[in-house]
């Protein structure tokens, strides 16, 4: 029955959370997304996308970025100038036109990069090294790197004020969601819910807004005493006519205690928000015996 108990309250934590008022927000600076990186002896090694097609690339901050002629054997012979940390070194080479160059969800478009042979650079770190991310790209792209925790870290600008008034409407929908759940109406919930809602959680999805409505109904609302939650915005986006939102968030009653992380997809239509797929990442659960 307990275990019952903690895994009913993991899978509708999620509504909880997404439904009531933000309490906090941690976007006094510009939110920051963390990509792990390889390494080849010292230097680290970062995994881009050019083209769509993952490529293996040197980091050097200290250089201008190239590409490895094995790697890119078709372009326009030029003469190329290739920065190191102490010269500059003309050296004639080929040119190559890259329409997309992308480093997780940061990217440049048609660029164009000098292709020299780097076969040695690759049979030193006993694999394919495609290029050199130099620190021209990096700039571009607005990634700084972590030595200490190898990551290379983009940065990722705030709202601007269009944005920013966008999300507080949104938000102020959700209040009429939050005393539905609080309230236990199915009907009311169901109503915050697009027609082809979709809540995922780690056992099942559930598709569309009766769907998700039933299984709050059922294995929610009839739990007692009621769940204290507090939760932490940390990043909310605005892409196109849709609301992105990402939160830390705890749930606590005198039996449990859960934390976790989530994420949810509004849109308006006509004069009313709603919700269009909630997703839930549990964290931690841990249970409080009885006395």
């Amino acid at each position: 029955m307990r275990n019952q108990r903690v895994r009913l309250i993991c899978a509708s934590a999620a509504l909880v959370c997404l439904f009531a008022t933000p309490l906090a927000r941690a976007q006094s600076h510009p939110a920051e997304t963390d990509i792990p990186l390889q390494r080849c002896d010292r230097l680290p090694v970062a995994v881009v996308q050019i083209n769509k097609i993952d490529k293996r690339f040197l980091i050097d901050t200290a250089a201008t970025s190239m590409l490895n002629q094995s790697s890119f054997p078709t372009g326009h012979a030029k003469g190329v100038r290739i920065q190191s940390w102490n010269k500059t070194t003309a050296l004639s080479a080929h040119e190559v036109s890259i329409s997309e160059f992308s480093l997780g969800s940061h990217r440049l478009h048609d660029i164009r990069l000098p292709a020299i042979d780097l076969s040695a650079i690759a049979k030193a770190c006993g694999g394919p090294i495609d290029g050199i991310l130099g620190v021209d790209l990096l700039e571009q792209l607005g990634v700084t790197i972590d030595l200490q925790r190898s990551v290379a870290r983009l940065s990722v600008p705030l709202p601007d004020s269009s944005e920013l008034s966008v999300i507080a409407d949104m938000e102020r929908a959700m209040h009429s969601c939050a005393d539905a759940f609080n309230d236990a109406d199915a009907v009311g919930l169901a109503y915050c819910f697009d027609r082809d809602f979709v809540l995922s959680l780690p056992e099942a999805d559930y598709r569309g807004r009766d769907s998700g409505a039933n299984y709050f109904r059922e294995q929610y609302f009839g739990m007692t005493p009621h769940v204290h939650m507090s939760m932490t915005m940390n990043d909310q986006r605005v892409v196109g006519d849709v609301v992105w939102s990402s939160y830390d968030y705890t749930l606590e009653s005198p039996s449990f205690h859960y934390a976790g992380r989530g994420m949810m997809l509004c849109r308006k239509t006509g004069n009313r928000w709603y919700i269009l797929s909630m997703h839930e990442s549990p964290m931690t659960t841990s249970v409080i015996p009885k006395p």
